[in-house]
Parts: structure tokens; sequence; C-alpha cells
């Protein structure tokens, strides 16, 4: 799901890799990561954080694009590829499909567990240590 959301956001933002907006880091403009691209457009302020505001909008956007027959719910093959293990942990009512406050519930836990300096913000780097952490280690 993280990974999928990743890809999701990636969608229609190479504008902001354009105007090289964020702190990519030292790489040349055009140059960055889908992860990268992703975090530069939940961070809708350009501060370098994301903050749970932000990312209740980007998992708003990401859950909107992903539910392709709007029933307000992702089943799996709405999904793509994706972590079935990861799916039966957010699938707190074990339904076989998410709903957007599922996703949410575990959206917030999940930035609670990355915000390791608590200032109510993800950087990029935190971001990514917490999407590896939900993955298992996986880069």
């Amino acid at each position: 799901m993280l990974r999928t959301s990743w890809r999701a956001l990636a969608t229609g933002v190479a504008a902001a890799a354009a105007l090289g907006w964020a702190d990519a880091g030292a790489q040349p403009a055009g140059e960055f990561s889908d992860e990268q691209i992703a975090f530069m457009a939940a961070d809708t302020d350009g501060d370098g954080e994301v903050s749970l505001a932000e990312l209740a909008r980007d998992a708003a956007r990401g859950f909107a694009t992903l539910d392709r027959n709007h029933d307000g719910l992702l089943a799996p093959d709405e999904l793509g590829p994706h972590d079935d293990a990861l799916f039966r942990r957010v699938d707190a009512n074990g339904d076989g499909k998410l709903s957007f406050e599922e996703v949410m519930a575990n959206k917030v836990g999940a930035f609670q567990a990355g915000d390791k300096d608590k200032d109510g913000g993800l950087s990029f780097h935190e971001m990514e240590s917490e999407v590896e952490a939900e993955l298992g280690g996986a880069p």
C-alpha cells in the first residue's frame, strides 16, 4: 500500500521536479526518485516537512485515485502489486477491503512513529525511514 501510494503520488507531479522544489539534496534538477517527487507533492507549503494535515490531504487524493470503482473502498485488485501482509494489517475490520478511515489510521500511526524529533512534521528522511520500517527494511 505504501509503495503503491508513492507511485500514485508521483503521477502528475513531474512539474514540481522541474521547478527544483523542496530539499531534494544535491541531485541535479529532473533527477528525483519517485519517493522524492511524492514527498514534494505532499509538502504543499514547501517547508521541507509533511504535516499531518498535508499527509491527510495527500492520502485522500491518492485514495480517490486508486478507488477506480468509486465505492469508497480499496480492494486488492485496485492496488496493483502490494504486500498482502501489510494489507491485512491495515484492514482493521478484516473485510478484505480498505476504507479511508483504515488507511488514515495506519498513516497516522506511521506518522507518529516516524516523527522522530517530535516536531509535528516528517522530513523526507523521516518519511523514508518509516516507509522502510513498515515494509520490513526493504528499500
